[in-house]
C-alpha cells in the first residue's frame, strides 16, 4: 500500500515532536497558523479498531423477532407526519 503522505522523521525536531505527541495524545487534529492564516494541519493516526464481536444466537433471535414488527404502521401517515414535523418551529427559550 502506498503512503498517503510523505514521511518525515522528527527525532531532531523537538518542537515538531512535541506537537505531534500532543495531537496523538488528544486524538484530535490541530491547525497550525501563521499570521492568522491556516498553513498546515496535524492529524493523529487512527488507532486500529477493535475486532467486531460476532453475533450470538441470542442476537440472531432478536433480529428475527423484529421482522415484521412495523407491518401495522401506516407508512403514508408516518411520512406525512415526518415531513409536517420539519415545518414546526422549535419551542421558544424558557426564561427562568
Amino acid at each position: 500500500m502506498a503512503a498517503r503522505f510523505e514521511s518525515m522523521d522528527v527525532d531532531a525536531m523537538p518542537e515538531v515532536l512535541r506537537l505531534a505527541e500532543d495531537v496523538a495524545a488528544a486524538g484530535r487534529p490541530r491547525s497550525l497558523c501563521l499570521d492568522g492564516k491556516e498553513i498546515a494541519v496535524l492529524l493523529p493516526v487512527q488507532a486500529k479498531r477493535k475486532p467486531r464481536r460476532l453475533p450470538t444466537e441470542k442476537d440472531a433471535e432478536a433480529f428475527r423477532a423484529a421482522a415484521g414488527s412495523w407491518r401495522d404502521v401506516d407508512t403514508d401517515r408516518l411520512l406525512t407526519d415526518i415531513y409536517a414535523s420539519r415545518d414546526v418551529p422549535p419551542a421558544p427559550p424558557i426564561d427562568l
